[in-house]
């Protein structure tokens, strides 16, 4: 209501100061500017409040996606951890599954076959000898007087002589023969593709290094002298089991014991 004589007014005022007199069209345009710039203005703070929320979820969104990134680095670490630590897993059985395979087949003292891969060898041999119709020999030796070393200077010094045997052994034969302790004293020496003389001459250098072999059991030079017997054989047409051949073997080991020691029987 204060609006109209406001409006008539100015025309007044302008008359009076010397201004042209204001036409009806720009007295009505003033209302509607005014309306444009509130609009414009309301306009704005729309928009400001419009794009106020779209940064607010824009920092949302990257906020979770900041977060799945990281959760995925944590899951992709788990998971290499994980996979790590089943390839340790794996490995370590691998490994107890190699030890207890080779201490089944591995004699724990002197680190020889012992005497179930001696008899799986034994009959794998045979069987290849027959075949290939070349020759194979046994040899099965003890050593002499190991109890006297034992009473004389510790079981302990005595389990160290045959660990030196085997080492001895291991040593000085071929990559193809196989050597294997099969029980306390007893050691045993498949020789393949070799003949009975032959076999011999094997027995006669083990002989020699036994005897220039100057500290057995760890002890001085010459303290302690280590011989064996041996009953050495050569597999024939009447050795069909395994078992037969090593009885001839323990038979001409008995005999080589029978006629004074340190020496080799060959049947």
């Amino acid at each position: 209501m204060l609006a109209a004589p406001a409006l008539l007014a100015l025309p007044l005022f302008a008359q009076a100061a010397g201004a042209p007199p204001a036409t009806p069209l720009a007295v009505a345009t003033v209302p509607v500017l005014a309306g444009v710039g509130a609009l414009l203005m309301a306009a704005l703070l729309w928009c400001g409040y419009r794009l106020g929320q779209q940064r607010m979820q824009l920092a949302r969104l990257m906020q979770d996606a900041e977060r799945q990134a990281r959760d995925g680095r944590q899951a992709a670490e788990r998971l290499a951890a994980a996979e790590q630590a089943v390839a340790e897993l794996e490995l370590q059985m691998q490994q107890q599954a190699e030890s207890f395979a080779r201490l089944a087949h591995e004699d724990d003292l002197s680190g020889l076959p012992n005497r179930r891969a001696f008899d799986d060898a034994l009959s794998r041999q045979m069987a290849a000898s027959r075949r290939s119709e070349r020759p194979l020999c046994l040899v099965v030796l003890s050593i002499d007087h190991l109890k006297q070393i034992n009473a004389a200077w510790s079981r302990a010094v005595g389990d160290l002589v045959l660990c030196e045997v085997g080492e001895l052994l291991r040593r000085s034969l071929r990559a193809s023969d196989m050597p294997a302790r099969l029980g306390n004293k007893e050691f045993a020496i498949l020789l393949g593709d070799t003949t009975l003389a032959d076999a011999e001459m094997v027995c006669q250098r083990l002989q020699r290094l036994f005897g220039q072999y100057g500290e057995w059991g760890g002890r001085g030079e010459g303290e302690i002298a280590v011989t064996f017997s041996a009953g050495a054989v050569q597999m024939g047409d009447a050795d069909q089991a395994p078992v037969l051949f090593y009885q001839r073997a323990k038979n001409a080991l008995a005999q080589a014991k029978q006629d004074g020691r340190a020496r080799t029987c060959a049947a």
